[in-house]
This record gives structure tokens, sequence and C-alpha cells, in this order.
């Protein structure tokens, strides 16, 4: 009897010593690999594609992939471009500011206008300044800026090219070929954190080397389209912030100087705005005076009071250029302040 009370009484220390199995270890999930290209809906791939002949405003165009070819001679050897940039918001001042430029642009008969990026931050902001700017019957090419969302604004393009055909998409069309010159496309901004969407639209160092290849292509002077400015210097860049600072993409400006781009239409940096400059940024170029190297700065469309670094006040800015000859003339048009009247 004893005999079976000590084996239950080991029995029973056996099973107490015993230890608990630890659980198994949690297995990490897999990271996503960082991201070193942009998003192909907002940054798209430059490729080629089947010929597609298109009627834009009148003209023949031929869409192949990722280049828009204009099959039309050009008058006179010209290319008259109306610049808008920075609208933020379908405002009543702002719309207001767009009926004005549009008519200026109207009177110096532009054959394309530039939308700059910002064109607003909601979809129906979007939509609205793009039918009004459409309204122009031109080719209007668009580009998206750190303002506005992926999703909004390509519903917002998707609504207004079915009102208006002339809407050009810069985001998936990288190149625009004139017989005059060849405009090519940086879509988004290269810093995240000035992106105000969620879904905004970044680029990286790996797409900005992709306009290398874009600039060989062309057959005709480059126009760089991007809502952000290249890096410059001093004072007089337009890429110089109210607090004394250079804030443009340092990329950009190596990719231009390499690729030898003479011309570029930059936002962005609403104090810098209403001049364009050389490429180091040192010297502002006088308007109304052919130029073979040229990158521009529109100002803000925007109605918001806004201190330039000139020591003026915007309420409204648009720029016409004229490409002739290897050469830019540009012209801005500061809309009247009621304040300095």
């Amino acid at each position: 009897m004893n005999r079976l009370r000590c084996a239950g009484a080991l029995l029973v220390v056996a099973f107490a010593c015993k230890k608990a199995e630890p659980p198994p270890a949690a297995v990490e999930p897999t990271p996503a690999p960082e991201r070193t290209t942009g998003d192909p809906a907002c940054v798209g791939p430059v490729a080629a594609g089947t010929p597609t002949p298109l009627n834009i405003s009148g003209v023949t165009y031929e869409l192949n992939g990722s280049t828009l070819a204009r099959k039309a001679p050009a008058k006179n050897g010209t290319l008259t471009l109306g610049v808008l940039a920075d609208i933020k918001e379908a405002s009543e001042e702002n719309k207001a500011n767009l009926k004005t430029l549009s008519a200026w642009f109207a009177k110096s008969k532009v054959e394309m206008i530039v939308l700059a990026g910002d064109t607003g931050e909601t979809e129906d902001d979007i939509a609205e300044a793009l039918d009004m700017v459409a309204a122009a019957n031109v080719p209007v090419l668009a580009i998206i800026g750190n303002r506005e969302g992926k999703q909004a604004y390509q519903r917002a393009l998707r609504a207004a090219r079915g009102k208006h055909s002339n809407i050009i998409d810069l985001n998936l069309i990288r190149r625009v070929d004139t017989p005059v010159v060849d405009f090519i496309s940086m879509p988004g901004y290269f810093n995240p954190s000035y992106l105000h969407a969620e879904d905004g639209c970044r680029y990286y160092a790996a797409d900005v080397d992709v306009l290398s290849a874009l600039a060989k292509a062309s057959d005709s002077p480059v126009v760089l389209v991007s809502h952000g400015p290249p890096r410059q210097e001093g004072e007089l860049a337009i890429d110089r912030t109210s607090t004394g600072a250079n804030a443009g993409d340092p990329e950009l400006a190596r990719v231009i100087a390499e690729a030898k781009i003479p011309f570029g239409i930059f936002a962005n940096i609403h104090e810098a705005g209403g001049r364009a400059t050389n490429l180091a940024g040192s010297e502002v170029l006088a308007q109304g005076k052919p130029h073979a190297a040229l990158y521009l700065n529109p100002g803000p469309a925007d109605g918001v009071r806004w201190m330039m670094n000139d020591g003026s006040e915007s309420v409204g800015m648009g720029a016409v250029v004229t490409f002739k000859g290897g050469t830019a003339t540009y012209t801005v048009q500061r809309l009247p302040n009621p304040n300095t009247q």
C-alpha cells in the first residue's frame, strides 16, 4: 500500500514539474519592398503603343503610347502657350481670375495651355477649373501637383474630358511632340512631407532619370513641365521661399543640366513666381525678349493675397510664353490688386 502511495506521489510530482511548451514564435510578415519609382497611376510609364490618330481642337495628332505628336505644321514656326498654376480651389475669386486670364489668353491667341499643378484639392474643384480652362478650345496640358490626390485628380479629369476632349493628362502622356518644341513631364512632387493627400503623387530620383531619355527622344527644343521647380540658388530663384530657403529638387536641376533641357515651366513656390530665370536662379530674365534658355514660375492664379519675394502682393497671375526659332519670350499678367488702386 505504501508503495502505491509513493508511486502516486511520484507521478503527481512528475506532472507538476513538467514545463508547458512555449507557444510558437509569431511569424513576422515580410515587409513590402521600399518603393523607388512613382505609382504608375500618376507617374506614367514611358512606352510605345499602337499609333492612333486623334483630332484635338481641329488639329491632327497621333497618340502612340506615352507620346502625343502633332501632325499639322506650326503657324509661322511659332507656338504661343498660356500658363496657369496653383489655382487651389474653385472659389468665386478664382473663377473670376480664370475668366480674366482666359480672356487674355484668347487675345494673345494661345495655341495651348499648361496647367502646372495644384489645380484644386477636391474632385469638384479640379473638375470645375478644368472645365473653365478647357473652354478655350485649345489643347490643355494638365499635370498633378503636391495638393491633389490621385483618385480625385483622375476622377476630375475623366469628368472634364467627358465635356472637353482637348484635355491632355501629362501624368500619362509623358511627351507632347510639336514642330516647335517638345513638352516632357515630371508629374507629382519629390518631397513626401509636402503631399497634402494620403494618395498624393510622389516621384523618385529614378523617375527623374527617365527625363533624360525623353529629352533625347525629342526632335525639337525641350520644355520640361513639373509642379515643383529645380533646386536653384539665391534670392532671385524661382524656388526661393519666404523663409529664405531654396526648396527645389536637386535631382531635377541635375538632369536639366545634364540633358541640356533649355526650357521649363514650374510652380508651387508662390512667392517666387511671376518671373523666369536662368537655370542657376541667379538672374531674372527680362519679359518681352527672346531667351535661348528660360525657367518660368508663372505665380499663383489663386486669388488669396500672397506676399511675393519682390515685395508686391499677388491676387492672381498667369503667363504667356511664345516659342520660336529655339527661343522663348514670356510675359506675366498680374491681376489688379484692389489694395494698390
